[in-house]
């Protein structure tokens, strides 16, 4: 599990079996939502809550 407060930017993450690259924090309020992007360069909006049980960190590595 991750916490909202704790995303990184551009860290690709896990979101049911998606990778998606954090971007930022939206400027909306509502539901403190947070901005993804997927290897098409196609947004995905998730709720904090959304991001406390469903969002997984995927560890990086480096080609040799």
């Amino acid at each position: 599990m991750t916490e909202p407060k704790t995303l990184i930017k551009g860290k690709l993450y896990e979101f049911r079996g998606v990778q998606l690259r954090y971007s930022h924090q939206s400027q909306c309020a509502v539901q403190a939502r947070y901005v993804f992007t997927n290897s098409k360069r196609q947004h995905r909006e998730l709720g904090a809550q959304i991001i406390r049980r469903e969002l997984h960190s995927i560890e990086e590595f480096a080609e040799n």
